[in-house]
């Protein structure tokens, strides 16, 4: 673990692509959930793709204002543990909000960067909701996955580029996730990096097209915990 540790780098993105990121972030919080109302399905399936069970140790990673703690709390239970890291602080205070009035007690929130944080629990399931910059971070999955335990179960959805032909679409994808998103290298599969750590890797589109999910399992060779 301690190599590994050491191995880890600063973030992708630069500092100011990071303070616009986190300023637009912040300012969509208030209707954040409303917003992407859309994309509630896909979700919802990359949780299920998690298989969670009763006891598990989840890290929702880039947990915005925690839309998905309600899922995972229903497949886990008060036994399991459930954790959030978000660097938007006005994202994670609605998800604060949302765990008092639950009033879920094995919730645990960090307002961290995923190149930065450190967990106080190894998961045994890692979900990237609409984390596009996160998975395409190379020191920040090297951080997550060192601290998870080997065989975690990994779920992604995201956007990703429509088949080239519909180029309409494309250049609407990047108008509209240009305050979302710092970097689009390899926005046609922005899933790649995540599926060299996993083992039974495999992605779908999700209709209507821009949608992706992307699940598998944490090699052990790059887990640390």
């Amino acid at each position: 673990m301690t190599n590994k540790k050491k191995q880890i780098s600063a973030p992708a993105a630069n500092g100011a692509d990071l303070e616009r990121a986190l300023r637009h972030y912040d300012g969509l919080a208030p209707n954040y959930d409303y917003a992407t109302r859309r994309i509630d399905g896909v979700r919802a399936r990359a949780i299920a793709a998690l298989r969670l069970r009763p006891g598990d140790v989840v890290l929702d990673a880039g947990c915005g204002t925690g839309f998905c703690f309600r899922m995972i709390e229903d497949a886990i239970g008060p036994i399991g543990r459930l954790i959030g890291i978000e660097p938007s602080p006005a994202m994670l205070a609605r998800a604060r909000g949302r765990v008092e009035d639950a009033g879920w007690n094995n919730v645990t929130l960090l307002n961290a960067s995923g190149e930065a944080a450190r967990l106080p629990a190894a998961p045994t399931a890692i979900l990237f909701s609409y984390t596009h910059d996160l998975i395409r971070s190379r020191p920040g999955l090297a951080n997550l996955f060192w601290q998870s335990r080997p065989g975690s179960r990994i779920a992604a959805a995201g956007t990703q580029l429509f088949p080239r032909w519909f180029f309409p679409g494309n250049w609407y994808l990047h108008y509209s996730h240009r305050g979302y998103i710092t970097n689009f290298e390899s926005f046609d599969a922005p899933w790649r990096i995540l599926g060299e750590h996993l083992d039974g890797f495999t992605v779908s589109r999700q209709f209507p097209g821009e949608r992706y999910l992307a699940s598998g399992t944490l090699r052990a060779a790059e887990a640390g915990a």
